[in-house]
C-alpha cells in the first residue's frame, strides 16, 4: 500500500468509524493482515437486489420473543415498504420497544444494507475506504485495527466485525454489508440494569432475518 493511499484510507476510516474515546493507534501488522476473511463462507443465503427489504424474513414477534415482552410492545417498520423510502436509498428497517414512561425511554435498533460499490461508479475511492467497494478487506482491517472495543467475529459472512462502543455488527456477504443496531436505550433504567448481551442478540437478528443459519 502507497502513503498516499494509505493516508486516504486512514482519514476516511477515522471519519466514518470511531468515535474519539474508542480510538486507538494504527496497529500495522492488522491491516496487513487478511485472516479475518472467512475462507469457508458458501455463499449468500439472501443475494442483493435494488429494491430488497433489510427485514423481509422478521417480523415483530421475533424482536418480542429476543427481548422477551408481549409483541404489542414492539413497533416494526420496514421503510423500504413504506411511502417514506427515498429512491435509490439503501434498505432500512427500524424498531422500536415501548418500554418507560414516554417515548424518550422507548429501545431503539436498526438494520440496514449497503450495496457494495463497482470500481467503475461514482466515488468508488471513497466507498472503497469506507470497506463498502469491491475492494474492500484492507478498509475492514484498518478500521478494526484503529478502534479498540471491535472484535472480528469468525465463520461469519465473507468478515463480521462487532463493535461494542456503537453497539454494532456489520456482516459482509458478496455484494453489500449488512449492519444491525440491537434495540437499546441509555436513558432506560431498567433496560440497562439487565446488562443485556446486545452482540448476542444483534446475532439473534441477522438470524431471523434470514442472513445467516
Amino acid at each position: 500500500m502507497n502513503l498516499s493511499k494509505y493516508l486516504c484510507l486512514l482519514w476516511v476510516a477515522i471519519s466514518f468509524t470511531a468515535c474519539i474515546g474508542d480510538r486507538k493507534a494504527v496497529n500495522v501488522s492488522e491491516i496487513n493482515d487478511t485472516g479475518f476473511v472467512n475462507q469457508n463462507f458458501k455463499g449468500n443465503l439472501i443475494h442483493y437486489f435494488k429494491e430488497m427489504s433489510a427485514c423481509e424474513n422478521m417480523s415483530a414477534s421475533d424482536i418480542a420473543s429476543m427481548y422477551q415482552v408481549s409483541q404489542d410492545m414492539v413497533v416494526f417498520e420496514d421503510i423500504s415498504k413504506s411511502d417514506r423510502r427515498a429512491p435509490n436509498s439503501a434498505p432500512i428497517c427500524t424498531f422500536f420497544i415501548k418500554d418507560g414512561e414516554s417515548d424518550f425511554q422507548w429501545l431503539r435498533g436498526s438494520m440496514n444494507i449497503q450495496c457494495e460499490i463497482g470500481q467503475d461508479e461514482t466515488a468508488y475511492d471513497v466507498a472503497k475506504a469506507a470497506g463498502n467497494g469491491v475492494e474492500w478487506q484492507e478498509a475492514w482491517a484498518l478500521n478494526k485495527s484503529i478502534s479498540k472495543s471491535s472484535e472480528w467475529i469468525k465463520d461469519m459472512g465473507l468478515a463480521a466485525v462487532w463493535n461494542e462502543r456503537k453497539t454494532e455488527l456489520k456482516i459482509k456477504f458478496e455484494g453489500y454489508t449488512l449492519s444491525i443496531y440491537p434495540l437499546k436505550n441509555r436513558m432506560n433504567t431498567r433496560e440497562v440494569a439487565k446488562n443485556r448481551n446486545y452482540k448476542e442478540v444483534a446475532i439473534a437478528i441477522a438470524k431471523a432475518a434470514g442472513y445467516i443459519n
